[in-house]
Formats: structure tokens, C-alpha cells, sequence
């Protein structure tokens, strides 16, 4: 019971405090809010682009392009021996007509681009897509050794490559995002340092008093953890709010604008938006801790 009325007067307290001092108090939450917000956005582009890798792992694909006058039989011995291999999951025969047809509905504007060059300039391919487990870059390189030198192919192509220099790219995301928010976050942590710290010497009079009446440390001292502890919930709250605005105005213009994406991108996972308002109030205690802790209380 004792324990209960302590807490409900460091809250009532660190309410009060808050309001006497709400502009330097909006400051100090404002930055936690650009804080994690930053480490939000890193984190949600990172999340989505690490969505793109796992899709395109997952249908690695080898297109062996096929020379124009190879013939209708040695074609169908090299679709065999493709479906034959241990690695490959299906084979498909895209044919001229077709990859005409798929260049047209992928470029509305470039439609007429073939009958300005004089006939369709495409040739007809075999699309692989590799089994589950046999993705890796040395059998994707390995598979393409054994057929890119057979009778009828003059070209292969893969796109393990890019996966990987994708993968490069949103380990560099994620580094960034880690490294930016945490400088950010470091600033948070300084300014609700001094912000509580200030607090402290407003209520220098009224601190002395309760101690002389016998008050202990952690019950003066309480209200300011709390403090800093709602500072941080705040700017956390505000960071997750400010995230879900900036994903609705710029998702669909990202999908729009980017065949990568595949398909609508996604927003971080509640889970994830509960641990950035966990960890502003961990910020939030932090700094109040350090400054309590540098302060005669």
C-alpha cells in the first residue's frame, strides 16, 4: 500500500512538473520523438527491402537465352536436361512472340520500340527457377558453367548478383539507421539530462525541506525518474505516430514508383513499434538518472 501512494505521487508529481515547464518540456520530447523516428525509418526501409531480398531468394531464376536458328529438337533435348538437374525447380520456353509480349505490357511507353527497329528484336529464352536450398551463389554459378556452353545458347544471365548487392545494401540500411539513431538517441539522453536537471534546481528549496523533514533519497528523487521515464513514452508515442503518417503519404508513391517492391510494403511490426516507446522511456530514466546522479538531490 505504502509502495502504491509512492507511485501514484511520483506521477502526480512528474505530471505537475511537466506542465509547470511544458515548453522546455516539449523540446526535450520533441527531440526523443526525431530521435526514434529516424531509427524508425531506417528500420522500416530496411524491413521492406529485406522483404525484396527474401522474395527474390526464393525464386532465383536463370534465363538461358536461346540463338535464333537453333532447331526445335536440340531445343527440347537442352529443356530436358535442364528439368533433369538436381538444383532446378521448373523450366519454362519463353518464346520471341512472348518476350515481345511481356516487353510491351511492362513498357506501355516503348510499345512501338520493336516496329521502329525493324522487327522484334528479342530472342526466345529458357526461364530456370532453382529449388529451395540450391540457391546458393556457388551452385547458381556452377548450373549456369554446365549450360551457358551448349549447343543453342548464346547468353545466360542470373540475378544472384543483384540479390547479393541488395543484401549489401540493406545490411548498409540497417548500419546507418543504427548508427544515426543512436547519435540521435544520445542526444535525447543529454537533453533530458539537462531538462531534468533544471527541473532540480527550480525545486532546490522545496527539496531541501523534505529532506529535513526526513524524506528519503528514492522519494525525492522518484518524481524526476518518472519524469524523464513519461519525456521518453511520449517520444516514443509521437515517433510510432509521426512513422505510421509518413508510411501512409509515401507507400503508395514508393509502389508506384519502384517494380522492385512487388508489392505494397509493409509497416513495422506492432511489436517493434511497442519496443521504440519501450526504449524511449529507457532513454527517458537513463537521462533522468544521469543528471540525479550528477546532481546534489
Amino acid at each position: 500500500m505504502i509502495a502504491l501512494r509512492a507511485l501514484v505521487y511520483f506521477f502526480a508529481e512528474a505530471l505537475t512538473s511537466l506542465w509547470r515547464s511544458r515548453l522546455i518540456n516539449a523540446l526535450s520530447v520533441g527531440t526523443m520523438a526525431v530521435s526514434l523516428f529516424v531509427l524508425g525509418a531506417f528500420l522500416t526501409v530496411a524491413s521492406n527491402l529485406n522483404e525484396v531480398v527474401a522474395r527474390w531468394t526464393r525464386k532465383v531464376q536463370v534465363t538461358f537465352y536461346l540463338d535464333d536458328k537453333v532447331e526445335d529438337r536440340i531445343r527440347g533435348m537442352l529443356v530436358d536436361r535442364l528439368k533433369d538437374h538436381a538444383a532446378v525447380d521448373s523450366v519454362e520456353l519463353v518464346s520471341r512472340e512472348q518476350a515481345l509480349e511481356r516487353f510491351r505490357a511492362l513498357f506501355h511507353d516503348l510499345r512501338s520500340l520493336p516496329e521502329d527497329l525493324g522487327g522484334n528484336p528479342f530472342p526466345a529464352a529458357i526461364e530456370v527457377t532453382l529449388k529451395g536450398g540450391h540457391q546458393s551463389p556457388a551452385e547458381v554459378q556452377q548450373l549456369v558453367r554446365d549450360f551457358e556452353h551448349a549447343p543453342g545458347v548464346e547468353e545466360a544471365q542470373y540475378d544472384l548478383l543483384w540479390i547479393e548487392r541488395l543484401s549489401t545494401a540493406v545490411r548498409l540500411v540497417r548500419g546507418l539507421g543504427a548508427f544515426l539513431g543512436g547519435i540521435l538517441v544520445l542526444a535525447g539522453v543529454f537533453t533530458i539530462s539537462n531538462v531534468i536537471r533544471l527541473t532540480v534546481y527550480a525545486r532546490q528549496d522545496e527539496l531541501d525541506i523534505m529532506r529535513l523533514v526526513g524524506a528519503t533519497r528514492a522519494y525525492v528523487t522518484g518524481p524526476f525518474v518518472v519524469e524523464g521515464m513519461i519525456q521518453g513514452a511520449l517520444g516514443g508515442v509521437i515517433s510510432v505516430a509521426m512513422l505510421w503518417v509518413a508510411f501512409r503519404v509515401l507507400a503508395r508513391d514508393a509502389v508506384a514508383a519502384s517494380d522492385l517492391l512487388g508489392r505494397a510494403v509493409v509497416f513495422l511490426p506492432p511489436a517493434v513499434c511497442v519496443v521504440i516507446v519501450l526504449g524511449g522511456m529507457a532513454v527517458g530514466v537513463v537521462g533522468s538518472l544521469i543528471s540525479l546522479g550528477r546532481t546534489q538531490v
